[in-house]
């Protein structure tokens, strides 16, 4: 049985992208934040909104004839931090590429399977497509918000996946989140709302299976409303969709920038007995300890039984047992070792610290010293 490395690989936002079910119905919560009630951002008048940000699209196709695709994958254009703008985009490439391996992978074992039991096939089909829901221009002026929806079928109805970006449009682009447009009681704000507004549509909800929102929560920002959205039957019915509730901002809200950036070095330091071999001898550290130490953020997926890391719009993945590695849109590599799990903690080769994170890593009697 495979061991959970749950409490070592503690969940993070990952990036600005956040996993949620597609949209269908929504409810409008009305009042809940103002000039006075949202703390740490202003709602004075903002300067002129910048140029738009706009969408060129790249097309998908599988060269599998068990899955038929329709693939539309948005790359943003026009951001003022084109540093930024490029990572956004390979990770939002890169996990359109990925979903498309695996719906490939599935679809030819299916085919086979059902050629070997004597029984007729038909070609799944795997959509992805997106809405640009602000350009930047609108209110809160610069942020820039994106969802891209994937939706797989096999027969029967599916489990749409809808991916939310939420960034601000500034020479120093940043992740926006619910403590910017709402403030430091956004928690408590938004499930108050969620609360009254299933109150009144009690036909619709499962009113016990809503716990309050979760740090990933999914949202998006559309014409001055920052849009809360659910899961697909996690909170309703089927017949709701998946819904979505709207919480109206200050007119002219501003996002501030970070005050303050990061370091441009952040050192990490690994003793002897944080170094553990595998049987061919390869050094091996512990993903977790060094990636939060260089600023990364961990989430542990149990499905895929993966390590996904990201920092800004950077992001990677590793899975265990599988001697294969990226960083954005570069091609798998192999560095001689799996990611493994020892004593409940997750360990990569040290070449993925050096080849992949394109970290400075020194050995010597004391331990690894990294820095980035």
């Amino acid at each position: 049985m495979k061991r959970n490395p749950w409490n070592m690989l503690k969940i993070g936002v990952v990036g600005c992208a956040v996993l949620v079910g597609v949209s269908a119905s929504a409810w409008t919560v009305s009042g809940v934040a103002s000039a006075d009630t949202v703390t740490g951002i202003s709602a004075t008048t903002s300067s002129t909104p910048s140029a738009p940000v706009v969408i060129k699209e790249v097309v998908l196709t599988s060269k599998s004839t068990d899955l038929t695709t329709n693939i539309k994958v948005p790359q943003l254009t026009g951001m003022l931090d084109t540093k930024y703008q490029d990572e956004l985009n390979d990770i939002i490439l890169s996990h359109a590429n990925k979903d498309l391996a695996n719906w490939e992978k599935t679809a030819s074992e299916d085919a086979e399977a059902a050629k070997e039991k004597g029984y007729t096939y038909r070609p799944y089909e795997l959509t992805i497509v997106y809405t640009l829901k602000s350009d930047g221009t609108r209110n809160p002026s610069g942020v820039v918000s994106l969802t891209v929806t994937t939706y797989g079928q096999t027969g029967g109805t599916g489990m749409p996946r809808v991916d939310t970006y939420n960034v601000l449009n500034a020479a120093a682009a940043q992740r926006v989140t619910l403590l910017d447009l709402l403030g430091t009681d956004y928690k408590a704000t938004i499930d108050a709302g969620v609360i009254a507004k299933i109150d009144e549509n009690p036909q619709y909800f499962f009113k016990d299976q809503f716990k309050g929102i979760s740090a990933d929560q999914g949202f998006f920002v559309e014409k001055g409303d920052a849009v809360m959205v659910f899961p697909k039957y996690a909170i309703a019915a089927g017949v709701a969709g998946s819904p979505e509730f709207r919480f109206s901002l200050p007119n002219n809200l501003v996002i501030q920038p970070n005050p303050t950036p990061l370091p441009d070095k952040v050192k990490v330091e690994l003793g002897t007995g944080d170094v553990e071999q595998n049987a061919d001898g390869v050094s091996l550290v512990p993903f977790r300890k060094v990636a939060e130490g260089l600023g990364y953020t961990v989430k542990w997926n149990q499905e895929t039984y993966a390590a996904e890391l990201s920092k800004g719009a950077q992001w990677t993945s590793v899975s265990v047992g599988k001697d294969s590695y990226f960083f954005a849109k570069m091609a798998p590599v192999a560095l001689g070792a799996a990611p493994v799990i020892l004593n409940d903690t997750l360990y990569v080769p040290t070449k993925f610290v050096s080849d992949i994170l394109k970290a400075e890593v020194t050995i010597d009697s004391k331990g690894i010293h990294i820095e980035q």
